[in-house]
């Protein structure tokens, strides 16, 4: 329990991420989470800068990466993630979709991961309707 509140200070002290609207309709815009996995007894930390472009319609295209920043028993040994960001086995998964809105309440949406790990694959292509009540 003590790491998982050293952990969420870590995140609160660190500089606050927010969004910025970059102009054409591109907006970047990053999520910052500290969590805890109860079963596996594990902290973590993850930032997600994620790059979107909304149409002035209702199409909305995303590209967002999560890092891990700190994971206690990382399989690296090390539990600041970050610093092995760029070794063999540890690059970010890059997730990828698309947004179109089909009310107020509702979009259609199709997204999918592309690993550079190991294989360097595309993840399954998922395609579906959300609605928000």
């Amino acid at each position: 329990m003590r790491n998982i509140i050293i952990a969420i200070a870590a995140l609160f002290a660190a500089t606050t991420a927010y969004g910025a609207d970059l102009g054409n309709g591109l907006s970047l815009n990053t999520e910052m989470k500290a969590f805890h996995k109860v079963d596996a007894e594990t902290n973590h930390i993850t930032v997600e800068p994620e790059l979107r472009w909304t149409s002035t319609g209702p199409l909305s295209l995303w590209a967002e990466t999560p890092i891990t920043v700190y994971e206690t028993d990382h399989a690296s040994g090390d539990d600041a993630a970050i610093l092995n960001v760029l070794d063999d086995g540890s690059y970010p998964i890059l997730e990828l979709g698309l947004d179109y809105a089909l009310s107020d309440s509702s979009k259609a949406y199709a997204e999918t991961t592309y690993d550079f790990n190991g294989a360097n694959d595309r993840g399954e292509i998922t395609v579906g309707v959300s609605l928000t009540f």
